[in-house]
């Protein structure tokens, strides 16, 4: 009896192992993704870590009418497709031709991811801000196709920012579609200290890449062609820029303070202003230069209008530039830099193109005389938006901006000018994060001097005929689809 309970148990305990080898091994428990709510709605803890994440982004559906690259007005070369459509026509900026087109769409996709992990220093936090566009024309005279979006990409750490972001000399800020061109708004590269000062107040020093806010120095006339005879073949007007390669970062400030009203910034900038000396100077190109420093001041200030309606607010900036033409903007865009306003409808008479229009140049600096001494351009500009929710999911904005740019007496036709815009949009949303809007807008070109041939120098010093003048205006807008996520 003892001997078959014992064979029993050794049974039993051989199949117990068995059985024991066959079972699966019990899983970890997953770990499940966390909310993280310092830092406001939309954060999650990235798993296995103590860094916070959050994932965003926006699909936009736009189409422009008189106008491309988000609403920019057809004054721009920053509108560069629109003035070489895609015909046989190669006739540039700022001329307008039957083969350029006034209908273009574009879709683009943007996606955002926002990372910050609190340390003993601080907040430590990066961003990036980056997608892909479909565009009517992805570049002047081209066919349809995609093009790669980019617009942030920043460290922040200790109060110092490192990377691409929008300039500390700028409240950065826009109501509007479109990006106005009066008034500062530029996307850069910069190394910056912010220090918290408290009540609001808050103090910034910045160094930001110079080539972000370098217009050109022009040393010769705006086109080597007659007005009378202009070449079929010409890519557009501009002038040769005696532009040296910078050696220093433009220095920024600024003192800003945030308050439950709402927002105010002063900032001041110095810009290296480096000149190549030209060849009519009897310089070899490249070989000598010279230097100036340009300077700019600003202001802006955002007032939240709450006894008007909830979310209203008004949107102000103004500021002063010499020597630092991208400083009042000039530009219709944050990342494009323009030596030129201008539209110049074409037609033909006979065997010669004439036509109607204006065209002025953009410059930090200009010629003054044939020995290669030059001066610094100067300017203001003056904007203002006001936003108002007519109800919780319909708003409008009503925008106007003015800019003056004026050169000195030089060896080209004074040739100052003043830019004035007005526009409005309004933007229903009838699901949360969903927004379909239109905007209008008008932008008048006046100078100094009658659209003509006026004498001026070319890069060898001989004399050449140099169109520029006029006054112009033009209409543009579009309509706009967004889903924010």
């Amino acid at each position: 009896m003892k001997r078959t309970t014992l064979i029993v148990a050794l049974v039993a305990a051989s199949c117990g192992t068995a059985l024991g080898a066959d079972l699966p091994i019990k899983a970890q428990p997953a770990e499940h993704v966390k909310i993280c709510s310092a830092y406001g709605a939309g954060y999650f803890y990235v798993p296995g870590t103590d860094t916070c994440l959050k994932i965003g982004g926006y699909v936009r559906f736009d189409t422009y009418i008189n106008s491309i690259a988000t609403f920019t007005p057809l004054i721009t070369p920053i509108a560069g497709a629109a003035f070489n459509g895609p015909g046989a026509g190669a006739i540039g900026f700022p001329f307008r031709d039957a083969d350029d087109g006034d209908l273009f769409t574009r879709t683009r996709a943007v996606f955002d991811m926002d990372a910050r992990t609190q340390s003993e220093y601080g907040t430590l936090r990066s961003y990036v801000r980056m997608g892909m566009s479909w565009d009517t024309q992805t570049a002047p005279g081209s066919n349809p196709g995609t093009s790669l979006y980019f617009e942030r990409a920043f460290v922040q750490f200790s109060g110092f920012t490192f990377g691409y972001v929008q300039s500390f000399f700028d409240l950065g800020l826009n109501y509007m579609y479109t990006t106005p061109i009066a008034g500062s708004s530029r996307w850069t590269t910069a190394l910056a200290y912010t220090a918290m000062l408290g009540n609001g107040l808050s103090a910034t020093l910045s160094l930001e890449d110079a080539a972000n806010r370098t217009t050109g120095v022009q040393m010769a006339g705006s086109t080597p062609q007659a007005w009378n005879n202009i070449s079929t073949t010409t890519t557009g007007l501009g002038y040769a820029s005696y532009q040296a390669g910078q050696d220093l970062p433009d220095l920024v400030g600024n003192i800003r303070l945030d308050q439950s009203w709402g927002s105010a910034l002063l900032s001041g900038a110095v810009h290296q202003v480096k000149v190549e000396d030209p060849l009519y100077a009897g310089y070899v190109p490249g070989l000598a230069s010279s230097g100036a420093w340009g300077w700019a001041v600003g202001a802006g200030a955002e007032i939240r209008l709450p006894a008007l309606a909830n979310g209203d607010s008004l949107f102000l900036q103004a500021g002063y530039a010499s020597g630092a033409a991208a400083y009042l903007g000039l530009s219709g865009s944050s990342q494009g830099l323009a030596q030129g306003l201008g539209l110049i409808n074409l037609t033909q008479i006979g065997a010669q193109l004439s036509g109607s229009g204006a065209f002025y140049t953009v410059a930090d600096a200009v010629a003054t005389n044939l020995l290669g001494d030059y001066a610094l351009t100067s300017g203001w500009s003056l904007s203002g938006q006001l936003r108002h929710y007519w109800i919780p999911v319909l708003r409008s904005t009503i925008y106007a901006g003015y800019v003056s740019y004026d050169v000195p007496a030089n060896i080209v036709a004074a040739s100052d000018f003043s830019l004035w815009q007005v526009g409005l949009n309004t933007i229903w949303s009838p699901v949360r994060n969903l927004e379909i809007g239109a905007e209008i807008l008008y932008t008048k070109l006046d100078g100094s001097i009658p659209l003509g041939n006026y004498a001026a120098v070319s890069g060898s010093g001989s004399q050449i005929g140099s169109l520029m003048g006029g006054s112009v205006d033009t209409w543009s807008g579009g309509f706009r689809v967004q889903r924010s996520f």
